[in-house]
């Protein structure tokens, strides 16, 4: 017995651990994925230092992030260099090096847009509904170009008011009535007073003695077709007795980020909110880098967004110090990280781009590069 409560004293703080951990992970919430932006390609970057002596050219480095493919040798001899000896120059066998780093091309997937791969309007699994054509990748615009037959930001609207269908190829048929057009619309038609059939163009002579209320019509009932009753009017609802005005505003028939303005009975206007474009139904966030650059200077800086109509500016490679509508100065290499021969005088010329001064041989340390896809 006593051993039993010795041992279930052991087990008892494992126990409180194992339904611990069981309560933790049942009450974690779950993140849902995210759907991948970026489909980055994977490239090589090779490049060639420039021509010198080639007793010289064994200490030469490799900028920064490259790797020295020809390390531990005088390079290769496929180059020739200057040598001024007062007023000769003398044109000599050299030596220079390969350097190769390894880096990602970035590229947006698939139905995605512009520097920071925002999904194209209607989303990316479904770019422009299915409607059109998004203007994709990098250097794309995100707008839709619509097929024939289609508008709208997301191609989510028909391009003629009297058409319906998801291929807003059939034609409605009402006479005197309202059609249900649109996209989602059915084409049934909603017929004005005094008249009744499928495409409300059967005149009903006994509705002369019915008199209905304001914003009414004469229709036959519902219940009883033999029957007539009042109806409220097209972009009206109530009991046909007492008809009031629709309000679109109050179904959510515009985008999260618009705003709706009431304009009439059943009409009705959307307008993106501040950060946000598009046609009202279909809004987007503004990315001030894909439009202006979110002013920031494109020499020495590159945007960052940060969200609807915001974002940022931050330094580009080899530049630091950033000013508000100046930029960025450019980092001095031979300061920080002097690639050249250490009996050399280093001077940065251009971002990330040293020249070096020998006496008396005038060589430079300027790179060359070219980009080779890899498989």
């Amino acid at each position: 017995m006593a051993r039993s409560k010795l041992l279930l004293g052991k087990l008892l703080p494992l126990i409180l651990i194992f339904l611990g951990l069981l309560v933790q992970n049942a009450c974690s919430p779950t993140e849902a994925p995210e759907l991948t932006k970026r489909c980055d390609k994977k490239s090589t970057l090779t490049i060639k230092t420039e021509c010198q002596s080639c007793s010289v050219n064994i200490a030469v480095k490799c900028p920064d992030g490259y790797i020295k493919i020809t390390n531990g040798t005088v390079g290769v001899r496929d180059c020739r260099y200057s040598l001024k000896i007062q007023s000769y120059v003398l044109d000599i066998p050299g030596c220079r090096h390969i350097c190769r780093k390894d880096y990602l091309q970035p590229q947006c997937c698939p139905g995605h847009w512009g520097p920071d791969c925002m999904e194209c309007p209607g989303g990316a699994r479904a770019p422009c509904g299915g409607r059109g054509v998004c203007d994709e990748g990098m250097e794309g615009t995100g707008s839709c170009s619509c097929r024939a037959g289609f508008r709208g930001t997301a191609c989510e609207n028909c391009a003629a008011e009297d058409v319906f269908g998801p291929n807003c190829s059939a034609v409605c048929s009402c006479v005197h009535g309202v059609c249900n057009s649109g996209i989602s619309g059915d084409g049934t038609c909603e017929c004005l007073s005094a008249y009744r059939g499928p495409r409300c163009d059967k005149p009903i002579p006994e509705c002369a003695a019915l008199l209905c209320p304001e914003n009414s019509r004469c229709s036959p009932s519902s219940k009883d077709e033999t029957k007539l009753q009042c109806k409220c009017l097209p972009s009206y609802k109530g009991d046909g007795q007492t008809c009031k005005p629709i309000n679109p505003c109050l179904k959510n028939v515009c985008h999260p980020h618009a705003s709706c303005s009431y304009l009439g009975p059943n009409r009705h206007s959307c307008v993106c909110q501040k950060g946000y474009q598009g046609d009202g139904q279909v809004c987007l966030p503004v990315d001030p880098c894909q439009t202006s650059y979110g002013n920031c200077p494109t020499k020495s800086t590159v945007c960052r967004y940060d969200g609807p109509g915001q974002s940022h500016c931050e330094c580009k490679e080899h530049y630091r110090n950033f000013v508000p509508g100046v930029g960025c100065s450019m980092t001095d290499i031979c300061e920080s990280k002097n690639p050249c021969h250490k009996n050399a005088n280093c001077s940065t010329v251009s971002p990330g781009q040293t020249q070096t001064k020998l006496h008396p041989i005038h060589l430079s340390c300027k790179h060359v590069s070219l980009a080779e896809p890899m498989g």
